[in-house]
């Protein structure tokens, strides 16, 4: 556990990190002093309030850097400041908090539609306006003090984020930039892609990112020629590609650097060289992850911190728009989730203010948590997280009947909770539990020391019958709710590349010129659709009898490398004339791919001035590759890279809608 410490107040060399240490500091001090101030104040809610906020707004704007993470600060910050600030004051009036927790719960179960940043967002906002609107924690406060507390606690959130990354400003996009040499997989370039633009699209850093993609689809390109041979071949080229990834792993460290005055021996080297290969014949593949590796090593040595090239005007709002025609219908997935949310959530809140005790502060929140938002269309792990949140109650229940002043406990917890925010962040059941735990502390102070028992049974039964309500909803809904039962991975998997092949065939044809603004907003709203329907299959897979683990994964791959694969086009479609004509040898090369081809290369991809169009189409390739192998391994062929033809038709004259 001290090693554990000292690794996180250290930098990667080993060497003490004083920021980390400055807001490890500055969050146990201010924790101690409030809670001081809470207890000769009398206003001790208010101050747990004020540690939450801190902690909601620290989750929505932190992870990129801090110039990007101060822009979604202005943007997310100010709703949840107001729902902790006005949150508790409805408790008076019951009809329009009920109205106000379904409204949120289903709004916030539609934004993942819209990207990674919004589905945390909606998932945080959601947890914070059920905390503050339905645990009754602050309720008997003034506004003023609420008002003041969730704005106190704001403001301390921003702090900590600028003292977190003042010194360097941009390491965390860097060590995202740098994670796509390391990491192996579909959609890394994406997510980094994602992350590069909020921050506003530096010329250096999209220039690693071409480079990466690159090496990356080449790297794929030379597994997949590798395991077509057996032998010596074979080895020869797992040996290049072994070689590669070393390379790879020391430029990602010059990434990650703040400066870069040079590189290594290593660094400079070439995979063939490492090998031993240099005097052979090399496969085509060799020349790409050079090219790859070669544009990485400019773009560190030289820093260009120049913006790129903007997208095309309007492209946002076309991707909301499409997103919104995708998803508000019963024939989307996540539309299902969002609506088997909101009546769950609106079945409990009727309990809630008919029982109107503080034991049934819980409810809600362990109702939130059987039915994980972020599942979509299972109920996967339901009674297990059943089972978790109320042995957790009854357990700290039992913490809090021996030990006396449990309350102590509460402000321990939400310095936890600052000090491991991207625990939080990654894990939606963590907070969850975090907060239902901080909710029974705060609330069980409301009751006498001699009915500490009766409490105990009052959490853990209010727990239980929420947990209860998400259970049974979301079996009913399963058998009202169109295309809940059944998961039919065949058939899902190639409604999917039909749906990318429209969608790529429409950006293809408006590189040429053509006037297909139509057909490619249809066709991105059913590619929306149809991938969202794709990811939503693993975990309806986890919850059959009759899945095997072959066909799990084969689904969850496919789900993976295709929704990159969309993203990436829908990315594409937006950027301005010019550049998209530079990625049509990818976009020919990735319709081959998914119509069964065997054949495997890195098309050539001019774009020395365009590194966002370069990056996408290195992206676009590597994403085909995986689909290509997830889809074999899918529909069940023992073979990889056996070719066989998918039929590409229209989809309308599938009828699918």
């Amino acid at each position: 556990m001290l090693r554990k410490l000292q690794a996180e107040l250290s930098t990667e060399a080993g060497a003490p990190d004083p920021r980390q240490r400055q807001y490890t500091t500055a969050v146990l001090l201010t924790v101690v002093v409030a809670t001081l101030l809470g207890w000769l104040l009398s206003v001790p809610d208010s101050v747990v309030l004020a540690g939450l906020t801190t902690v909601f707004v620290l989750i929505v704007s932190e992870g990129h850097s801090l110039r990007a993470d101060l822009r979604l600060f202005t943007r997310f910050a100010p709703p949840l400041t107001l729902v902790m600030a006005v949150g508790p004051l409805l408790e008076n009036v019951p009809v329009l908090a009920g109205a106000l927790v379904a409204l949120v719960v289903f709004g916030t179960g539609m934004l993942p539609a819209l990207g990674e940043r919004y589905r945390t967002f909606g998932q945080t906002f959601a947890a914070a306006t059920l905390v503050a609107t339905t645990t009754g924690v602050g309720s008997d406060q003034p506004p003023g003090a609420l008002a003041g507390c969730a704005v106190l606690g704001t403001l301390f959130a921003l702090l900590l984020r600028v003292l977190i990354g003042s010194d360097d400003p941009t390491r965390a996009i860097r060590a995202t930039v740098a994670h796509t040499l390391t990491t192996p997989g579909p959609g890394v370039v994406a997510d980094a892609a994602d992350a590069w633009r909020t921050d506003g699209g530096v010329s250096w850093l999209g220039q690693v990112l071409a480079g990466a993609a690159r090496f990356r689809s080449a790297r794929e390109v030379l597994l997949a020629q590798a395991q077509q041979h057996s032998g010596e071949e074979g080895r020869r080229l797992r040996e290049l590609v072994t070689r590669s990834d070393e390379i790879a792993a020391e430029l990602a460290t010059a990434v990650r650097s703040r400066v870069c005055t040079g590189l290594n021996q290593l660094a400079r080297a070439r995979p063939e060289v490492l090998a031993g290969q240099s005097e052979r014949e090399l496969p085509e593949a060799v020349r790409g992850i050079n090219e790859g590796l070669d544009r990485v090593r400019a773009a560190v040595l030289e820093r260009d911190t120049s913006p790129t090239t903007a997208p095309a005007p309007g492209g946002r709002r076309q991707q909301v728009l499409g997103a919104a025609r995708a998803h508000l219908s019963l024939r989307s997935a996540l539309f299902r989730h969002a609506l088997r949310c909101t009546l769950a959530v609106a079945a409990g809140m009727v309990i809630v203010l008919l029982l109107h005790t503080p034991t049934v502060s819980t409810l809600l929140l362990g109702l939130y948590a059987v039915l994980q938002p972020t599942a979509r269309d299972s109920m996967s792990g339901a009674l297990e997280r059943t089972g978790g949140a109320v042995l957790g109650v009854v357990l700290l229940a039992v913490v809090i009947v021996l030990v006396p002043y449990a309350v102590l406990l509460v402000p321990v917890a939400i310095a936890a909770m600052l000090l491991r925010v991207r625990a939080l962040r990654e894990d939606y059941r963590l907070l969850l539990a975090a907060l239902i735990g901080i909710t029974v502390l705060v609330r069980v102070g409301d009751l006498e020391r001699h009915s500490l028992v009766d409490a105990t049974i009052g959490f853990a039964a209010n727990t239980a019958i929420g947990a209860a309500i998400a259970l049974a909803v979301g079996f009913v809904s399963y058998l009202v709710l169109p295309g809940s039962l059944g998961p039919d991975v065949a058939g899902t998997v190639r409604s999917t590349v039909w749906s990318l092949s429209e969608l790529l065939r429409s950006v293809r044809a408006s590189a040429r010129g053509a006037d297909v603004r139509s057909a490619l907003r249809a066709a991105h709203v059913l590619a929306l659709r149809r991938t969202q329907d794709l990811s939503g299959l693993p975990a309806m897979l986890d919850a059959s009898d009759t899945a095997d683990p072959v066909t799990e994964h084969g689904a969850r791959a496919a789900a993976t490398a295709l929704d990159a694969l969309r993203r990436d086009l829908a990315t594409l479609a937006f950027r301005p004339a010019s550049e998209k004509e530079l990625a049509l040898p990818a976009l020919r090369a990735v319709d081959e791919l998914l119509g069964g081809d065997a054949r495997h290369s890195v098309p050539d991809i001019p774009g020395d001035q365009a590194p966002a169009t370069e990056l996408l189409a290195g992206s676009l390739v590597e994403n085909g590759l995986h689909a290509r192998a997830a889809i074999d391994e899918t529909l069940g062929h023992d073979e990889p890279w056996k070719s066989y033809t998918i039929s590409f038709v229209r989809p309308e004259r599938l009828r699918i809608r």
